[in-house]
């Protein structure tokens, strides 16, 4: 059964897409000039240039917050409780694994912390997808860029 969004949701749901955007923005302000540190590293092949980051990342983020509104919005505190907290700890390393990388320049944690994060992410996607396939389903670009920023991570931590 399909149901509309109230006012009342659909400001719910831009306040998700907000914040989700805001971790990013706050991310990416913490790390520091990640432009330069990106343009100053060895990087491995296939690196994109830095401005595919600042368009990629927004796109993302706003399909992270669109799959967490949906299973918080949709599903009794009972069912929800468990996956939004997996949710929110991939959102914490997703926002300090950029500090890591850029800021304090620990290639090799960094590393450590995107595995972790591709771990969350795939869980996320199997259990949000298990509830709402929608949701589980917008996940999926994440993971994809995740899974080559893990290959960026490596390539950077071993040329570096």
């Amino acid at each position: 059964m399909r149901t509309r969004l109230k006012p009342l949701d659909f400001f719910k749901l831009i306040m998700f897409i907000i914040s989700v955007e805001l971790i990013g923005s706050f991310s990416a302000f913490f790390a520091g000039n990640i432009k330069y540190v990106y343009n100053n590293l060895h990087l491995p092949p296939f690196s994109p240039p830095d401005f595919l980051f600042g368009i990629v990342w927004p796109f993302l983020y706003l399909l992270i917050g669109i799959a967490g509104f949906i299973i918080w919005h949709h599903f009794p505190d009972h069912r929800r409780v468990g996956l939004l907290s997996i949710y929110g700890v991939q959102l914490f390393i997703n926002f300090i694994w950029s500090i890591v990388f850029f800021n304090l320049e620990y290639y090799w944690l960094g590393f450590l912390l995107i595995l972790v994060l591709d771990l969350l992410v795939l869980i996320c996607i199997i259990q949000f997808t298990r509830l709402n396939k929608v949701a589980g389903f917008l996940l999926y670009p994440y993971f994809i860029w995740l899974l080559f920023a893990t290959y960026l991570t490596f390539g950077v931590a071993w040329l570096n």
